[in-house]
């Protein structure tokens, strides 16, 4: 006599746990590839050592780049980046964020972590539901 496995009951709790997962996880790998792994998180101040402004034909201002000098471990840096503020001049102070590994990566905003985040959850979703999932649907579907 065959032993009789369970059939897996159909639990949506299970299934939306599941593609939640499988979302997070392509999201972080979208987000990963987009800030072409780079983590800017770490703190340091910059000193604007020129402004640039772009304006419409209206005269509204559209862009406004500056040029910036910062110091990271004793080395120093320049940058130049697009940034909300129109009202910087030279000799202002701006709080910039620097890749780890990469301190001439820099950014007004910190950004990079947010892909990780959503991977590592997506990945444990899929890992800890994936399977009940497949029997669920293998059980009832297939």
């Amino acid at each position: 006599m065959g032993k009789n496995k369970k059939k897996e009951d159909l639990n949506v709790g299970v299934m939306i746990f599941c593609i939640i997962g499988v979302v997070l996880t392509v999201l972080g790998v979208l987000l990963i590839k987009n800030t072409n792994l780079k983590m800017n998180i770490i703190g340091t101040e910059g000193t604007v050592t020129g402004v640039q402004t772009s304006t419409n034909a209206n005269g509204e201002i559209e862009n406004v780049i500056v040029n910036l000098t910062y110091n990271v471990n004793g080395s120093d840096y320049t940058a130049s980046l697009n940034v909300d503020k129109t009202d910087l001049k030279i000799g202002d102070k701006l709080d910039l964020y620097h890749d780890i590994l990469d301190p001439s990566s820099v950014n007004t905003k910190r950004n990079g972590y947010e892909g990780y985040i959503s991977l590592i959850l997506g990945i444990i979703l899929v890992l800890k539901t994936g399977p009940r999932f497949y029997r669920i649907l293998r059980d009832n579907y297939l």
